[in-house]
């Protein structure tokens, strides 16, 4: 990621985010039910219960102008933001409830859901922007839907992340911690990008569907920042401080006896090459000793016949 003032990305593509959430859904249906109240709205009590009986994707990009015309916006929200605005379909939502102990007719709805996903203080955040139901059948229903429904279903989509930190990781015995910069959208891919201490400063308003040129070609991908790069594998050389390497030797009876001898003592000045990240340099502390010993032909007689060392 020469281009970036990033130490690592990770962009998923609709795709695969979609399968999991559709394996989700199939195992833990659960997690895709609830229920709540009952509240009160202009003296009524009312309750309501939800079932998303298909599992709901992502579209990672923005409703289009006549789709954000009709939704009910969450409350502050007029305009849609710039970067970072997704929508979550569902295709069936199944709702019921009661108004006042009797029970309203239970519908299954079309849903689309916008929110905009971001980076706050280090901390994913998802804010609701509004809601669509493609099927509001009555008033009661309709006052149910834009009081009760739609403010919960949008807090239900705002907590699935919000405040999300990534834990500190430990990687070849260092600890490191990445601090999240920014989460946004392309249209193909979401894309979380994280600092980890090196010094990258990324610019402010920076957008993920600027920022370089991703490979969309893949469904999930990882991108390892150079200056990352070289510490992780400072970090996995010294796993291999004062290792011995070699120290073995062979026999010829009655000729000679050849033996070396190396340790790895530490490398340290880890680069990784700007113009090829696949080459690594690095000074490295390897001292080494080889040689051969004839056997004597007689007491006394034998000798050493090739000694050499090196000690950095």
């Amino acid at each position: 990621m020469t281009e970036t003032p990033y130490d690592l990305a990770l962009g998923m593509h609709a795709d695969a985010l979609n399968s999991g959430l559709k394996s989700l859904h199939s195992q833990h249906h659960a997690v895709f039910q609830g229920n709540y109240g009952p509240e009160t709205i202009d003296g009524i009590a009312y309750t309501f219960s939800w079932d998303f009986l298909e599992p709901p994707e992502l579209v990672l990009e923005k409703p289009d102008a006549g789709l954000w015309a009709e939704m009910i916006k969450a409350q502050g929200i007029t305009d849609l933001p710039d970067s970072g605005v997704l929508q979550i379909y569902a295709p069936q939502l199944q709702v019921g409830g009661t108004i006042a102990g009797d029970p309203l007719p239970q519908g299954v709805s079309e849903v689309k859901i916008a929110v905009q996903a971001k980076v706050d203080g280090g901390t994913i955040t998802v804010v609701p922007l509004g809601a669509w139901l493609s099927k509001i059948p009555d008033k009661y229903t309709r006052i149910m839907v834009e009081k009760v429904i739609v403010p919960n279903v949008l807090d239900q989509a705002k907590n699935l992340v919000n405040g999300v930190k990534i834990p500190v990781q430990d990687l070849f015995g260092q600890q490191v911690t990445l601090t999240p910069v920014l989460l946004d959208v392309t249209g193909t891919h979401l894309i979380l990008t994280a600092t980890a201490g090196t010094g990258q400063t990324p610019a402010a308003g920076t957008s993920a569907g600027t920022a370089t040129d991703w490979p969309s070609d893949k469904q999930v991908f990882l991108l390892v920042g150079r200056d990352l790069l070289a510490r992780l594998i400072q970090g996995a050389l010294e796993q291999w401080r004062d290792t011995q390497l070699a120290d073995d030797d062979k026999t010829v009876t009655g000729v000679a006896s050849v033996w070396w001898k190396a340790k790895f003592r530490k490398a340290d000045s880890v680069k990784v090459d700007e113009n090829d990240p696949t080459t690594i340099s690095a000074n490295f502390d390897i001292p080494w000793s080889v040689g051969v010993d004839l056997f004597p032909i007689a007491p006394g007689k034998g000798c050493a016949l090739f000694k050499a060392s090196q000690e950095s």
